[in-house]
């Protein structure tokens, strides 16, 4: 049976180009990272800090970790730190900037990423007054996964470095999937990132490499980043084995090549869309597709269908289904999709 593995881009393998550089290394490209002797490591934080645009970088064990070390880099026990109320950092993280990094956390609303910036206003704390807890931080996702992959637009991020400015915030930049966005806005990357004090992207997504994250911002930031990534056990030894599928990664052509995920997305949400059912299909700016039931039914029945038909997918919600094209999935399995997808619907809807 065919499998369409479209659950998350976390599930995508190396390409063959990564392996061969693999195979090339010898010894003489590994160290001890946490003694900053391993120059393959040290390679992709300097190209990965180069190519957004930020003073320095670190090579993190994951997203979830480069996000924590990012937020506990720039806040203090007993802060208020501002999150989307649909984002990674506030629903998929384990609470750890609470139960870690003592934060108190207020959630905004949005539309597909972007904030009212009256109601965000209406959410600082007033620093002088001894009963709050002062607000110091405000994060947004670009992409934004539960948001369909939708791309927060640079004129919007533009008015959130203006309204941090103005209160005297951090502006963390959760860009998990960073590069889908700057492709998307066929923009260089550093047009996003201009806009952030710390920045975090994935590795292990979009771009195909089998583990690890990065984070970006100035070199004091990075140094205090560093810090909390040992605190928190990311202190790894000989870790250019696994830094080095980065530096393949983090070249143009891998980067562009997000483009092809584009546009399977785009297939597939046209031709899910075309179906006629009784569905919402979200509008796909990048390479997550959400489609939602506009019918009460058991969701989990029609996952466990699409697995028994080949095409794995998660439900994000009671009504919500997520497909997310990445590395490996081509033409011929967007169309296999779309038929068992079509077919499955029609006898439930």
């Amino acid at each position: 049976m065919k499998i369409v593995d479209l659950r998350s881009d976390t599930v995508t393998k190396p390409s063959p180009e990564m392996w061969e550089y693999i195979k090339s290394m010898g010894n003489s490209r590994l160290g001890d990272d946490v003694m900053g002797e391993d120059p393959t490591v040290n390679e992709l934080e300097e190209k990965a800090a180069r190519l957004i645009g930020k003073e320095a970088a670190l090579f993190v064990t994951s997203g979830t970790q480069g996000n924590l070390v990012s937020l506990l880099s720039q806040t203090k026990p007993g802060d208020e730190i501002l999150l989307e109320e649909l984002s990674h950092i506030f629903l998929n993280e384990v609470g750890s900037a609470a139960r870690i990094g003592g934060l108190m956390i207020r959630t905004y609303p949005s539309v597909r990423g972007v904030p009212s910036f009256e109601y965000l206003q209406s959410l600082i704390r007033d620093r002088e007054e001894i009963h709050e807890p002062p607000s110091t931080l405000l994060c947004t996702e670009n992409t934004h996964n539960y948001h369909g992959g939708a791309i927060v637009e640079l004129d919007a991020l533009k008015k959130m470095r203006d309204f941090t400015n103005k209160n005297d915030l951090k502006f963390h930049l959760d860009g998990a999937r960073l590069f889908n966005a700057a492709v998307g806005l066929n923009v260089p990357v550093t047009e996003i990132t201009k806009h952030a004090n710390s920045v975090m992207f994935c590795l292990s997504k979009g771009l195909s490499c089998p583990v690890g994250s990065m984070v970006a911002g100035s070199k004091e930031f990075i140094s205090k980043a560093r810090r909390f990534r040992k605190m928190l056990g990311g202190g790894m030894r000989q870790a250019g084995i696994i830094a080095a599928f980065g530096l393949i990664a983090l070249e143009p052509k891998w980067i562009n090549r997000l483009a092809d995920d584009h546009k399977n997305a785009k297939i597939l949400s046209q031709g899910i869309e075309n179906l006629k059912l009784r569905i919402k299909v979200h509008p796909t700016d990048t390479n997550i597709v959400i489609v939602e039931l506009l019918e009460k039914v058991r969701i989990l029945k029609i996952i466990t269908a699409l697995n028994k038909a080949g095409i794995l997918a998660f439900n994000i919600s009671k009504e919500k289904i997520r497909f997310v094209t990445h590395y490996g999935i081509n033409t011929d399995d967007i169309d296999y999709s779309i038929e068992q997808i079509g077919l499955i619907l029609k006898k439930v809807l």
